[in-house]
């Protein structure tokens, strides 16, 4: 094992490999914990290999971390053998919605019900697997049983994870045209938040900062020596903001045969963002190293870039064009910019106010990067620090590497807003791309939009925003530069 880890260490993959197939008697923890480092340097074949032995002599806790490290990649079928295994060590409520988010992932809807309405039977209290539940059903049709579940547990079974319930609950009685009451529910669940919430404001905010120092320091002469550079043609990095569209145009350029979507996959904040500009002394200090990058390093960087980026999306590139969708990628451009001197950029936008309540209704994890969902003056204060950075460099970009694509137009004028998009790409126009969710059933989303991806066009979050006005409109003039700069009517 010592071995095995100097291997690790030297980054020789086969050795590490070719030594663990010799351990004898290897407990579950030197398993798990090799399996889980192979995970955190991409090597998702080596990985799996050595965390199956999990599957036959694993503990419930192993199995079930396990599953969580595939769950979090979108291997949800995978994921789904180690739920499976640890249920049959232990039928606790806990693993059955373990589970059943796997098989609601997998596109098993009556089976992740089946069991999932059993597990209620024996305990109605679990909040979690009350929502699992009324998801299902509300994914399904049945939207008035849903809210009638989560209510019912809301008020016979109160408890500190009320909040998700009221997440999807506000979700339903939108949906519903109850706006007065999704709002309200809204309100609950970001009180029930607030204190953690606060705690990551002070590092958002920090962040923000320094996002917005180096974008300043990329003027024109910076960005010119840079695409003086080789290398990147073939990329194409989706920015935005979080529920601007930026899933459904994925989809739909994805259908082409010349072009390959990613998915959020997080290769280039967690390889290259993180240590090289958020980790900097200064924002100086950031883009000076990114000016230092000679050709080779930039080459290499591209190389690993692409096997970690293939390995978290399964699939090779062969030629394609990669579509790099990160939407908050809008406030880190400079390290795109650079490892990829002549990429492109695609700008998904939607008209910011539809963006903001989207946005506020979306339940992700709270982290640095969405505690701006808190409240409805946050989130329209987010949207504006990360857009500005747009704003700076479009007008500092040659024209020919950037392409803005609204939501609604898209909506409105498919086919000719997918021939401009063709053509900006570089490819011919497919009449594929009009049928995209023909083709979305067999691919993992790992993204909050999950759910909508194998649906067709539809209208009905268009103008969303109107239906709540009134909540709005205190927190209008921070959107208002963007509504007006992205051609929307005030």
């Amino acid at each position: 094992m010592e071995k095995i880890q100097l291997a690790l260490m030297d980054g020789n993959i086969p050795l590490a490999m070719q030594l663990w197939s010799q351990v004898k008697g290897s407990n579950t923890a030197e398993v798990y914990e090799f399996g889980r480092t192979l995970f955190s340097l991409y090597f998702y074949a080596e990985a799996e290999l050595v965390l199956s032995k999990l599957l036959t002599e694993g503990t419930e806790n192993y199995l079930l971390s396990s599953a969580k490290l595939w769950f979090g990649l979108g291997r949800f079928e995978i994921s789904a053998r180690y739920s499976a295994r640890a249920l049959e060590l232990h039928n606790s409520v806990e693993n059955v919605a373990m589970h059943a988010s796997n098989l609601v992932r997998s596109g098993k809807l009556d089976q992740a019900e089946q069991i999932l309405l059993v597990a209620l039977k024996r305990e109605p209290a679990h909040g979690r697997t009350v929502r699992l539940l009324a998801h299902v059903e509300r994914t399904t049709g049945r939207q008035e049983q849903a809210k009638d579940r989560i209510k019912n547990c809301l008020l016979n079974y109160p408890s500190s994870e009320n909040w998700r319930l009221e997440y999807e609950l506000g979700y339903i009685l939108d949906r519903l045209g109850d706006y007065i009451g999704a709002f309200q529910v809204m309100e609950r669940a970001k009180a029930a938040l607030k204190n953690k919430a606060n705690k990551l404001i002070p590092e958002w905010k920090a962040k923000t900062s320094r996002q917005w120092q180096v974008s300043q320091l990329l003027d024109t002469n910076r960005l010119e020596q840079w695409a003086n550079f080789k290398g990147g043609e073939d990329t194409v990095i989706m920015a935005g903001f979080p529920r601007s569209g930026t899933t459904l145009l994925e989809n739909i350029l994805s259908t082409h045969d010349r072009c390959l979507g990613t998915d959020e996959t997080g290769v280039l904040n967690q390889q290259f963002i993180d240590p090289i500009i958020l980790a900097a002394s200064t924002p100086e200090e950031a883009i000076e190293e990114l000016d230092d990058f000679h050709e080779d390093e930039l080459a290499a960087g591209r190389a690993e870039y692409y096997r970690c980026t293939e390995a978290v999306i399964d699939e090779q590139r062969n030629r394609r064009i990669l579509l790099e969708k990160e939407p908050l990628m809008t406030a880190d451009l400079a390290l795109p910019l650079r490892l990829f001197p002549q990429c492109k950029i695609l700008m998904p936008l939607r008209d910011p106010r539809d963006v903001v309540i989207s946005f506020y209704f979306t339940i992700v994890p709270l982290a640095t990067n969405s505690v701006g969902s808190i409240s409805l003056e946050l989130a329209c204060k987010y949207y504006s620090e990360i857009m500005r950075h747009w704003l700076l460099l479009r007008d500092r970009l040659p024209q020919k590497r950037w392409m803005e694509s609204r939501y609604e137009d898209l909506l409105s004028d498919t086919e000719g807003q997918t021939r401009k998009l063709s053509a900006f790409l570089g490819v011919e126009w497919s009449p594929e791309m009009l049928e995209h969710h023909k083709h979305a059933s067999s691919k993992a989303v790992t993204t909050p939009t999950y759910s909508d991806v194998s649906k067709a066009l539809y209208t009905r979050s268009r103008e969303r925003w109107r239906n709540y006005k009134k909540e709005l409109n205190p927190h209008l003039h921070y959107l208002e530069p963007y509504i007006e700069a992205f051609g929307y009517e005030l």
